[in-house]
């Protein structure tokens, strides 16, 4: 990890944390006062039950930060059940969607040095509310984080609670949190620690929300100050990759129609002509009862690399225009064979140079 609210969709950005004296850095999570947090890259899985309007979402984040610890809020429309998953699912279905490798063998050209020839490869294209104006739905430990579920009446009463609760507490958040709090949805806050003794990365573990919602969505809308292209200018390029299961191929949009960033790269059954995805290790890895998904269903992969990226509403998906099927372009390797008849000529000098060494040596031990 990684879209205001239309219909009765969800949003989801990533920023809480410890408390601050002073504005937080331009990046999604908050660190504490004088450190920064970065998302270097994200991903997501989405599974999306069309019938029962049910979403599994499992995030995984990777943060460059000097900070020990740090927090991240995530709104749902509806209360979300927490689990933890497994990050062996990203990697599986990056193995399935992985572009084929073709393997071509070229002559070396006598008198060419590394590259000559070569093929061009192919490029990776604040008032006072009620006393209980918030309330804690649940508490729990999962996945080396903790996390409280919210319900509040006042956006205001939230952003207290949080900045009594050691995370982040600013005017934007306020903003951020408004339409959340008016359409009634549910702020999931975690908390981060860092393990002391690691480099200055932190991997999140992944954890699984499964929720109800009207239709499957990416969270994407971002507080106004973490989108401003000058607090952004020279940050690494953010990553996201979205992996949506679902029954039949699908497409983002930002907001109701808007314009997208994020590409489909792949996009086929669980079974195509190449490869067929272990749908039972799949949700043994995401920790899922058998039956979550079949074989029949379509697996479509998109990237986002949209920095700063149009945070203003959420990414809505919907059965793709067109059902057809994509793969990532191979990749060309190529593998350099000897010059033909190299070994023949190396062969074809020596004798020829041989008896004239040969009849110098004997002229001049004889004379």
């Amino acid at each position: 990890m990684s879209h205001p609210y239309r219909s009765l969709l969800l949003a989801l950005p990533l920023l809480g944390a410890f408390p601050l004296l002073s504005p937080s850095p331009a990046c999604a999570p908050a660190p504490r006062q004088g450190q920064f947090v970065q998302i270097a890259d994200e991903s997501a899985i989405i599974i999306w039950d069309a019938e029962s309007k049910t979403q599994h979402f499992i995030r995984r984040a990777t943060f460059q930060t000097e900070a020990d610890d740090f927090g991240f809020l995530v709104p749902t429309p509806s209360q979300p059940t927490l689990a933890e998953s497994s990050d062996e699912a990203f990697a599986t279905l990056g193995k399935f969607t992985e572009p084929p490798v073709i393997t071509k063998t070229r002559d070396a050209s006598p008198g060419c040095g590394i590259g000559c020839a070569a093929d061009k490869a192919p490029q990776a294209t604040a008032g006072r509310a009620a006393p209980d104006a918030v309330r804690v739905l649940e508490q729990k430990r999962v996945a080396g984080h903790d996390a409280a579920v919210l319900e509040a009446d006042d956006a205001n009463a939230l952003n207290k609670w949080l900045k009594d609760h050691g995370y982040a507490s600013r005017p934007e958040l306020v903003e951020w949190l408004e339409p959340y709090v008016k359409q009634s949805w549910k702020i999931t806050a975690f908390k981060i620690a860092k393990d002391a003794e690691k480099a200055p990365g932190i991997s999140t573990s992944a954890i699984r929300m499964t929720f109800k919602t009207d239709q499957p969505f990416f969270p994407y809308r971002e507080p106004a100050d973490q989108r401003d292209e000058k607090a952004t200018k020279g940050a690494p390029v953010r990553l996201l990759r979205v992996f949506l299961l679902a029954k039949q191929r699908m497409e983002g949009t930002l907001g109701k129609d808007g314009s997208w960033p994020g590409r489909a790269v792949h996009a086929s059954e669980f079974t195509h002509e190449e490869k067929t995805l272990d749908v039972a290790k799949l949700l043994k890895e995401l920790k899922l009862p058998d039956g979550t998904v079949n074989a029949s269903w379509w697996l479509t992969e998109f990237e986002d690399r949209a920095s700063p990226r149009p945070g203003t509403d959420e990414v809505f998906f919907r059965p793709a225009k067109e059902q057809t099927k994509m793969r990532r372009p191979a990749i060309i390797q190529y593998v350099k064979r000897d010059a033909p008849g190299a070994a023949m000529l190396f062969a074809v000098a020596v004798g020829l140079v041989a008896p004239t060494l040969v009849r110098a040596w004997r002229r001049k031990n004889h004379a």
